[in-house]
This record gives structure tokens, C-alpha cells and sequence, in this order.
């Protein structure tokens, strides 16, 4: 028997009239019983363990869902941006460089009305998945998506080399953009330009504001001045 175990008392032990083999096996029944409850008890405790451990990756899988869940709502706004800003700073295309290069005509035999409505229906064409008609009317007339125009008037391509996108953490519904943009003309000038800015969307995901800086697109060291 162990010294820990002899120095075990109990109250009643010395009074009870027994043989010493009886007071032996109940002495070590009674401690077999102490150690058997100790041995419970830690058993609990990888128990506890586990199951707190499991809770916790409850938690933060959950976590990263609800954030999954977030950044796979913002995300399409930030692709359809992207893509708007793709279109307008990238071409002209065969279509819209079929109309520009028509545009003398147009306007020499007076069909010039004739001519900005068939320009309009291009960019209504082309940019209907993301704004309203009546945006997209309103932004050709103020030149922010009509920027070809201007740049192919003189021979110009352009070429939309690298987007970013972010999202304003105060403004949901604000995303600022920089892109820098590609132009080169054959026999002529080349070069990069940064233009930077700012778009809304609405409640329906439709871009509802187009914002630039203004330095950056008709500045002194603009696009459209080093497009001339």
C-alpha cells in the first residue's frame, strides 16, 4: 500500500469490528471507489475540450461565410465597373469606328441629328447591362462615356491596361477606380495615361454617377490633350 493511501483516514474505520483481511479489502474498496471518481472527472476534460474547440470553429466558419457572404455582394459592382471602365477606355471598335468615320458625311449632307442618334444608340447598345437609358444619354452628352471621340478624332486607339477598383468603407454604394490607359497612334505618338475617379451604384445595381478628375482626362498632361 502506498504512504499516500495510509495516510487516508476515516472517522468510522477504527470502530467497526472486522478481521484484518475485511478492514484491508474494504479500505481499498473504498479507495479503488476515490480514484475510479477522479478518473470520471478527467475524462470530462478532453471532453470539454473538444466540444469548446469545436464551437470555436463553428464560430469563425461562420465568420468567413457572413464575410463571404458581404464581399460576394459587393464583388459584382466592383466586376461591372470594372467592365464599364474596359469599354470606355479600350478601342474604338470596328462599330463605332464605322460611325465615327462617317461622321463628315453625316453632318455635310445635314443629317447631323441623324448621326448623334445613331451614336447614341451605340452607347445605349453597349452599356444597357449597367446604367439606365436615360444615364447613359446624359453621360454621352457630357462626354464621360463618349472619351473615343474625342481620342480617335486625331487617330487614336486606346487601351485600358490595368483597373482597380475599391469600395468606400463609409460609402457602400461609392467605388473609386484608376486606370491606366493605353494610347498609341501608327506614325504617332504612344503613352500611358492614369485616370481616376468615382462611380455610384443604386439600389438595383445600376451605375448611377460617373465622376473623374478632371487634371487626369482634360488637363495640360490629360488624356485628351496627349491624344491631340
Amino acid at each position: 500500500m502506498s504512504e499516500e493511501n495510509e495516510n487516508i483516514r476515516f472517522s468510522s474505520y477504527e470502530h467497526v469490528s472486522m478481521k484484518p483481511d475485511e478492514k484491508e479489502e474494504v479500505f481499498e474498496r473504498l479507495v479503488g471507489s476515490m480514484t475510479g471518481e477522479k478518473s470520471r472527472k478527467n475524462r470530462w476534460i478532453p471532453t470539454l475540450l473538444t466540444a469548446a474547440l469545436v464551437s470555436l470553429f463553428i464560430l469563425a466558419g461562420g465568420y468567413a461565410l457572413m464575410n463571404g457572404v458581404i464581399t460576394n455582394q459587393s464583388a459584382p459592382h466592383e466586376e461591372a465597373i470594372k467592365e464599364v471602365l474596359e469599354k470606355i477606355f479600350t478601342g474604338p471598335d470596328d462599330e463605332l469606328k464605322s460611325l465615327m468615320d462617317q461622321e463628315n458625311r453625316y453632318i455635310e449632307e445635314g443629317n447631323g441629328e441623324e448621326y448623334f442618334d445613331l451614336l447614341l444608340s451605340y452607347y445605349k447598345d453597349t452599356y444597357r447591362p449597367y446604367m439606365t437609358p436615360d444615364t447613359i444619354e446624359q453621360y454621352v452628352n457630357e462626354s464621360k462615356l463618349s472619351i473615343q471621340v474625342f481620342t480617335y478624332t486625331d487617330g487614336y486607339h486606346l487601351k485600358a491596361e490595368k483597373i482597380d477598383v475599391k469600395q468606400d468603407k463609409k460609402r457602400e454604394e461609392s467605388y473609386s477606380f484608376t486606370v491606366d490607359v493605353r494610347y498609341e497612334k501608327e506614325g504617332g505618338k504612344e503613352g500611358t495615361v492614369k485616370v481616376s475617379g468615382d462611380m455610384a451604384v443604386d439600389e438595383e445595381g445600376m451605375i448611377s454617377s460617373i465622376r473623374y478628375r478632371d487634371e487626369e482626362l482634360w488637363g495640360e498632361n490629360g488624356l485628351i490633350e496627349k491624344t491631340r
